[in-house]
């Protein structure tokens, strides 16, 4: 039966596949053919001959379709079809941020000084101290039931509470965040000496208010970050889960240890330290001079010489590659050796480029790129990602980071598995976003989405309506009925197509053998693809949202518990399907540009979708709203 199938569908594959032409063959990748005769082309008689015989079956077969193929319909002034096009300029809008101030106090004006200079700051209308609604709503609250009583300060300064939380805060460029963003209004800088307010209740009640504003602010960041994710971007869907600003009020006004606390406010991804000490130790080469630019220049093989490798070994000893080595006594110029070749070996497999050990345009542009400004930048927009995580990710769970193009599977705190991944386009991005694995789907039909529909499927079948008819494809109208496709006058159709297209289980189905599914609004999931060859490629940035993964089989096998040959004998049964997942599986599909790798090193990614740069837009634009 599977055979039959599989015929079946490669033979109209074949015939869909010459009507598109090279170009639309590249560009619509979901029925790409697992196998092509012709992709191997040894120097070998046979494999001539080979390529030759599958060349004329080709064109044999494109004169058969040309001859049976029906013309649609023309038709004036046709609906224009939809595009994929480019996502917007990032306009960031930053949280709104309100005075400290209120219009009247129901209590008394107390009788203590600095309590009355307190009280009276709070109905001060000149106040320059912003904070967001809840933020507000708790410090006010924590002041009136205090009899606004000082947090922080005395008729002397800052007590040793505040004296430890000012310098925590003074210090926050160790957690990738901004110390000016949480600077007390009232102090000119964090050398400041607060002790020069001894004896001024209107500054140390300024002072007060404003360390208990900073504090919940820097409490918010590092709880869940400084941004709004779903602000950055629309294939951001993630809802951080920051501390509620009532109960951090509550624990620092009064708590002994405010500082243990704000440390228990940070993500427990071990991830975390890791990311710390990497960024402390880049800032301290920023101060080094970098590495003078790599110029163009030929391709250069292993064993070959050329005057820029000089420059590369360098290059290579600053990012950690390679060690600082005196030169072997004869040399007779900069020449490419077993080492060098290592290394570039190494870092060209972490840039996700062709890890070939020689050097090219590509490298050369990779290793000037690489610059520790550069670097800097990187962690701390992967540490604000960082604490976007849910704060339990789950004791087992599937870890997508988009940016490496790669799925983990972690069980009990420790990676168990790991696989390829492809991604979608950059016009067609994979969403971020946490959700829980329920189903496994073997030998699965495709649904072809409606956005594919619209923009892939629809030109082709005004030119040619009976082409989904040829493939195998079933055409369902609205109330059920299975139509031909070539009955159908697709022309007159340009959003609204009011047909759904399904592609019955096959070899060549666009989804290959297995579907993995965790319903969401954003219709994406994990699967199996003929296209098999694009997994050998460092750049995997095909489809058209879903995640395609390179070993289901195994994945199958790990997420349910069975043996290869059980899910081997459910995939070769030719049958669709389907298994539920056994407890709480989460599937956390996240994208980082710089992450450990399974021995500790952070390693560092292509911005593939351009989403560190929205968020330095992003950074720039809550700085200058929060003046």
């Amino acid at each position: 039966m599977r055979l039959t199938r599989g015929l079946a569908g490669t033979s109209a594959l074949v015939l869909a596949l010459f009507l598109l032409g090279p170009t639309a063959q590249a560009e619509t990748d979901w029925f790409a053919p697992r196998h092509d005769p012709a992709a191997k082309r040894s120097g070998s008689i046979f494999e001539y001959f080979k390529r030759k015989r599958y060349e004329r079956r080709q064109l044999e077969r494109s004169r058969e379709v040309r001859r049976y193929r029906q013309p649609g319909p023309r038709i004036q002034n046709a609906p224009a079809i939809e595009k994929d096009v480019p996502e917007a300029p990032l306009v960031y809008r930053a949280e709104k941020l309100q005075t400290l101030q209120v219009d009247s106090l129901a209590e008394a004006l107390p009788q203590e000084p600095l309590p009355a200079a307190i009280y009276r700051e709070l109905l001060n209308k000149d106040t320059t101290l912003r904070v967001t609604p809840d933020e507000k709503a708790a410090i006010l609250d924590v002041y009136r039931t205090s009899g606004f009583k000082p947090l922080w300060t005395s008729a002397d300064g800052l007590d040793r509470r505040g004296r430890d939380v000012l310098a925590v805060l003074a210090k926050s460029a160790d957690e990738a965040l901004e110390p000016s963003d949480y600077l007390p209004p009232v102090l000119g800088s964090f050398t400041d000496g607060p002790e020069v307010f001894k004896d001024d209740m209107i500054h140390l009640a300024r002072l007060d208010l404003g360390l208990t504003a900073m504090t919940l602010k820097y409490a918010r960041h590092i709880s869940g970050g400084r941004l709004v994710p779903n602000r950055l971007t629309k294939y951001n869907d993630i809802t951080p889960d920051p501390v509620n600003p009532a109960a951090a009020a509550k624990v620092l006004a009064w708590s002994p240890f405010p500082l243990e606390y704000l440390k228990s406010l940070e993500p427990k991804h071990p991830a975390l330290e890791l990311f710390k000490a990497e960024l402390a130790k880049k800032r301290a080469l920023l101060h080094v001079a970098e590495s003078e630019a790599i110029p163009p220049g030929k391709r250069v093989k292993p064993g070959d010489a050329d005057d820029r490798l000089s420059l590369v070994r360098h290059h290579l000893e600053r990012l950690g590659y390679l060690t600082a080595e005196p030169s072997a006594s004869g040399d007779t110029g900069p020449l490419l050796d077993p080492q060098m070749s290592e290394a570039l070996k190494a870092f060209q497999d972490e840039a996700q480029l062709k890890a070939w050990g020689g050097l090219d345009q590509a490298t050369v542009k990779a290793l000037n790129d690489r610059t520790e400004e550069r670097n800097v930048a990187k962690l701390v927009y992967n540490i604000e990602r960082l604490r976007w995580l849910p704060k339990d990710l789950g004791s087992k769970y599937v870890f997508v980071n988009q940016a490496a193009y790669q799925l983990e599977v972690v069980a009990g705190g420790r990676e168990v598995w790991r696989t390829k991944v492809i991604i979608g386009k950059p016009l067609t991005q994979t969403v971020a976003f946490h959700d829980r694995m329920e189903t496994v789907v073997f030998n699965p039909s495709w649904g072809v989405p409606p956005s594919i529909i619209r923009k892939e499927m629809l030109p082709i079948l005004r030119r040619d309506p009976s082409y989904l008819d040829r493939l195998g494809y079933r055409v369902v109208s609205r109330n059920g009925q299975i139509v031909r496709s070539s009955s159908v006058n697709w022309s007159a159709y340009s959003k609204g197509v009011p047909y759904s297209i399904q592609q019955p289980p096959s070899d060549d189905n666009a989804l290959g053998e297995i579907k993995f599914l965790f319903p969401n609004s954003h219709s994406i999931y994990f699967h199996d693809t003929p296209a098999r060859s694009l997994f050998a490629r460092s750049a995997r940035a095909f489809s058209h949202g879903c995640v395609r993964v390179e070993n289901p089989r195994i994945f199958a096998e790990t997420l349910l518990g069975l043996s290869s040959e059980e899910v081997a004998k459910r995939i070769d049964s030719g049958r669709s399907q389907s298994a539920k997942v056994r407890g709480d599986i989460k599937v956390h599909i996240t994208y980082f540009t710089a992450w450990p790798d399974e021995n500790g090193k952070i390693v560092y990614y292509d911005d593939v979708y351009g989403r560190d740069q929205r968020m330095e837009t992003a950074i720039s634009a809550t700085a200058v709203a929060a003046r």
